[in-house]
C-alpha cells in the first residue's frame, strides 16, 4: 500500500473503471486534498471550452461567484460565466466508501464509455474521456519538447 500525501492539491492521473450502477472511485489522493481544504465537498460542470468536465470545491467555486458579483449584472463575461458555468455545475456527492456518480448526460457529452480518467491540476481537477486524455498529454509533451510553449516564469514565494 502507498502512502497517501496530506496535501490539499490535486494531483497525478488516476484512470478507473465505472461500475454497473455509474459509480467510479474518486480518487484517494483528491479526498485527501478535499478533506486538507476543510472543504464542503466538489462541483462539477461541463467545461465551455474542451471536452472535458471540471471540478472543484464548492470554496472555490464561491470564490468565483464572489469575483463576479464584481461586475456590472450586464457585463457580457457576467453573462457568459453564469450561463456556462454556474448553470451547468452540479454537486457531487461523495459516499462513505469515496465513490461518487458523475451524471451520465455530462459523461457522454465528453466521449467517456466504460472508463473514466481524473486530472490533478493543482487547485482543480478535470475528469477526461482516458484516450483524449492520453492524446492531451502527448499533445502537451511535443508542444513543451518542440518549444511551441514554456513554461512561465513564476514568482514562487516561501519556496523550499
Amino acid at each position: 500500500m502507498s502512502p497517501t500525501l496530506n496535501t490539499n492539491l490535486f494531483f497525478a492521473t488516476h484512470v478507473t473503471r465505472i461500475d454497473g450502477k455509474g459509480r467510479v472511485s474518486f480518487p484517494a489522493s483528491f479526498r485527501t486534498a478535499v478533506a486538507a481544504r476543510n472543504s464542503q465537498g466538489v462541483v462539477i460542470y461541463r467545461s465551455p471550452s474542451d471536452p472535458v468536465i471540471e471540478g472543484m470545491t464548492i470554496e472555490r467555486m464561491q470564490h468565483m461567484a464572489a469575483a463576479l458579483e464584481k461586475l456590472s449584472p450586464s457585463a457580457p463575461e457576467r453573462a457568459f460565466f453564469e450561463t456556462a458555468i454556474f448553470g451547468t455545475a452540479q454537486f457531487l456527492p461523495i459516499d462513505g466508501e469515496g465513490r461518487c456518480s458523475p451524471p451520465r448526460p455530462m459523461l457522454d457529452q465528453i466521449g467517456v464509455g466504460a472508463e473514466i480518467a481524473f486530472l490533478g491540476r493543482g487547485a482543480t481537477f478535470q475528469i477526461w474521456e482516458p484516450k483524449a486524455l492520453e492524446d492531451r498529454h502527448a499533445e502537451a509533451a511535443q508542444a513543451l519538447k518542440t518549444g511551441a510553449i514554456s513554461f512561465p516564469t513564476l514568482q514562487l514565494e516561501g519556496m523550499v
